[in-house]
């Protein structure tokens, strides 16, 4: 089997499974939105935000690096390293959290009363510790599951695990135990329910490893995870403060009711990062074959196998969200209508991200952690500053321009350093040319749009029809050909 196929054939399964985690976690945003409001709405987005930059700061850089150590190690079949690391690495991740833990403890008071001041201090900074926790284990064993070739049940633990069993513990908080009162019980109750689940995942992991080992082989130093990890931490903590620095800043300058529409926005843009969540895994393990083999011709084309596939998704996608985001954010409720613009400013940031973005992941899979990580570093201060500006005067609107021009920036970069190191030759004929191919059918269901002639939804139909008619003929020989082959052989 091709290297191209065995990537689609790993990337098809997975793709479901983390198109099912983005409408899962669309979904536990909209049940935040309609139960509590707003308001509530906001605290919810603050206190994911702050979450999602503390997990980074706790797994230490081992999610990524992980990845690295255990791929090696499947290759030569190094098993008692493979279940050394591993283990090393999630005792790290769990001690480290309970350090942070004692240090918000100390520390957090100014925090909490930035996302609600009516809250129980120790409880948010159990609720937001414990979220960052399980953020980063999950992070560090999907991570396992991805360099063992699990890619199917990385791709469930990775996207659909923890807002699935989020839905399932609002449901049980509002319904069945009646509580009609903040999120807190809803926050605990699912927190508890993964914690469970990681703990399973954990086990059932550890001894799948174990059950691979066949001879004795001497340890390796530990210290080689810890300082492979060191500035892939600095960098992920950096990208992790950068994605959730529009948000706190918008909830240190703005208001909660702005983080809330801020969010809004955020959700459906968020859909554009889809094919690095669903493909990224995949390619991950095949990047580190290629460098080890010093293939870089090899590399190059996985990179511009990336682009494409990618880009035959986030343009269609973007050109639907033009003509119909403004239905879609209502969702949300009649609150959120000034969403829109936010969407579309985010989800083109996302799109130039997606399409460029496995750069970055390159970059910190070939020991080129470093030079990640100063990208990384110059990037969050530029949208520090950038957000210093707009945020103030602009509110919402202003957080999304200097994310996405910030954003944007760190792209170009990530992708110059790759042409600087593996002489990367981009191709990104396909993305020009779809949108070309786009800009017709969007300007068209645009003026249709307006006459009010046609119900949106019949239009929206109409749109994916011709948007279907569209990839098939941008399609290769080849790539044609394997799909009426994949057709036939389901029907």
């Amino acid at each position: 089997m091709g290297i191209n196929k065995e990537i689609a054939r790993g990337s098809a399964t997975v793709s479901i499974i983390t198109f099912i985690g983005h409408i899962l976690s669309t979904a536990l945003k909209l049940l935040v939105s309609f139960n509590y409001g707003l308001t509530g709405f906001g605290q919810f987005v603050l206190v994911m935000a702050y979450s999602k930059v503390l997990s980074n700061v706790i797994d230490m850089g081992y999610h990524q690096s992980i990845v690295h150590f255990v791929s090696r190690f499947r290759t030569k079949e190094d098993w008692v390293n493979a279940s050394h690391f591993f283990l090393t690495g999630f005792l790290h991740i769990i001690i480290f959290s309970l350090l942070i833990f004692v240090g918000l403890l100390i520390l957090g008071d100014q925090l909490i009363q930035i996302i609600n001041p009516a809250d129980s201090g120790t409880q948010l900074v159990l609720f937001i510790s414990a979220i960052a926790t399980i953020i980063a284990a999950n992070n560090f064993l999907s991570g396992t599951l991805r360099s063992l070739r699990f890619f199917k049940e990385q791709a469930i633990l990775f996207t659909s695990a923890f807002p699935a069993i989020m839905i399932i513990s609002m449901v049980i908080s509002k319904w069945v135990l009646n509580n009609q009162e903040g999120i807190s019980q809803f926050l605990a109750l699912g927190i508890t329910l993964n914690v469970i689940m990681l703990i399973i995942v954990f086990f059932l992991t550890k001894i799948n490893i174990a059950g691979r080992i066949t001879d004795h082989q001497e340890k390796l130093p530990s210290k080689q995870l810890t300082r492979y990890s060191m500035p892939i931490w600095f960098s992920s903590i950096l990208q992790s403060a950068f994605k959730s620095s529009d948000r706190i800043m918008l909830g240190m300058m703005s208001s909660i009711a702005q983080v809330g529409v801020y969010g809004a926005g955020l959700t459906f843009s968020i859909l554009f990062a889809f094919p690095l969540k669903a493909m990224g895994p995949v390619f991950q393990p095949y990047i580190i074959d290629r460098y080890s083999e010093n293939d870089f011709e090899g590399m190059n084309k996985l990179y511009n196998t990336m682009v494409r596939w990618s880009s035959l998704f986030v343009i269609p996608a973007f050109g639907a969200l033009i003509c119909f985001g403004d239905h879609l954010v209502l969702l949300f409720g009649k609150d959120f209508k000034s969403a829109y613009n936010i969407m579309i400013i985010l989800s083109f940031a996302q799109i130039i991200s997606t399409v460029s973005g496995i750069a970055g992941t390159m970059l910190n899979m070939t020991e080129k952690q470093n030079s990640h990580a100063k990208i990384m570093l110059y990037g969050f201060l530029f949208a520090i500053g950038l957000n210093l500006l707009l945020i103030p005067e602009f509110g919402a609107l202003g957080a999304a321009a200097g994310t996405a021009i910030a954003s944007i920036v760190i792209n170009i970069f990530r992708v110059r350093k790759m042409i600087k190191y593996y002489k990367l030759k981009t191709d990104y004929s396909i993305v020009f040319s779809l949108s070309l191919k786009f800009l017709i059918l969007v300007l068209a269901t645009s003026w249709l749009n307006q006459q009010a002639q046609v119900h949106w939804i019949i239009l929206l139909v109409i749109f994916s029809l011709i948007s279907l008619v569209i990839l098939f003929f941008s399609l290769s020989k080849v790539e044609k050909a394997h799909l009426m082959t994949l057709a036939r052989n389901r029907l």
